[in-house]
């Protein structure tokens, strides 16, 4: 028998790479919820909309620990996002070592103590879970994000059509931009060709670790997307041409 929440109307909220998308799927296709009631911030609802929604959902990947200084302002946009919803989900459960769930679970207390968290694993919510009981306090939430008390950017996303490129170089670039830089790289995408395999090679990346594997061999291939919060799209343009420059 399905759960009243299942006819309610949804919006998910998360970091970029959080899972959103990945739990969608999982609602709709294995709990019966219809798709045009469950909504994804920003990339489906609007800031303006979130009111339109009987609950909201703070979905956290918690596979990666965060670190102090680096990952500063993600944080702060991602206890912006714990305050508009009315439950936690964290995601990739099955991949997380328990020192790492325990820095996420504390970090959630710390935040907000009364907001109940739930684990997905193995890409499946608990049995017999009925959904979060909606807050009367949630926070409105603000499409931009507060990169200081006079200054708030939106998050914008950046595409490239490439051909072969040189993979080191250009996870080296990246990496090394956030790092270093200090670039507010919060998400990167990407099915390449690349001088060190055979197969293609998927890139994906969150605020908090970046993960490469072998895409499948029908994927569409020769592009990479890169979003965070304000970005030099010249600078990225250079790290890929270096990219496509090597062998």
């Amino acid at each position: 028998m399905a759960c009243e929440w299942s006819q309610a109307t949804i919006v998910l909220l998360g970091l970029p790479g959080s899972g959103k998308h990945r739990l969608k799927h999982i609602l709709v296709d294995q709990l019966g919820c219809q798709p045009e009631k469950v909504g994804i911030f920003p990339e489906e609802v609007s800031a303006d909309r979130l009111g339109d929604f009987q609950q909201a959902w703070c979905v956290i990947d918690i596979r990666s620990v965060t670190r102090s200084g680096r990952d500063d302002l993600a944080m702060q946009r991602l206890e912006a996002l714990l305050n508009a919803s009315d439950g936690v989900i964290f995601n990739f459960t099955e991949a997380s070592e328990l020192d790492t769930q325990a820095f996420w679970s504390r970090w959630v207390k710390q935040k907000s103590k009364a907001l109940p968290i739930v684990r997905i694993l193995n890409q499946q919510l608990p049995n017999g879970w009925c959904g979060f009981e909606q807050r009367t306090d949630r926070i409105p939430l603000q499409e931009e994000v507060a990169v200081s008390e006079d200054r708030n950017v939106a998050v914008r996303s950046y595409e490239f059509n490439v051909g072969r490129v040189c993979l080191d170089h250009l996870m080296m670039g990246l990496d090394s931009s956030r790092e270093n830089l200090g670039m507010q790289i919060w998400r990167v995408q990407a099915v390449v060709d690349t001088f060190e395999y055979e197969n293609l090679v998927a890139i994906e990346a969150t605020p908090f670790r970046w993960d490469t594997f072998a895409a499948d061999p029908g994927a569409k291939s020769g592009w990479i997307r890169i979003q965070g919060i304000d970005l030099q799209q010249a600078w990225l343009d250079e790290i890929v041409q270096a990219s496509l420059l090597s062998s």
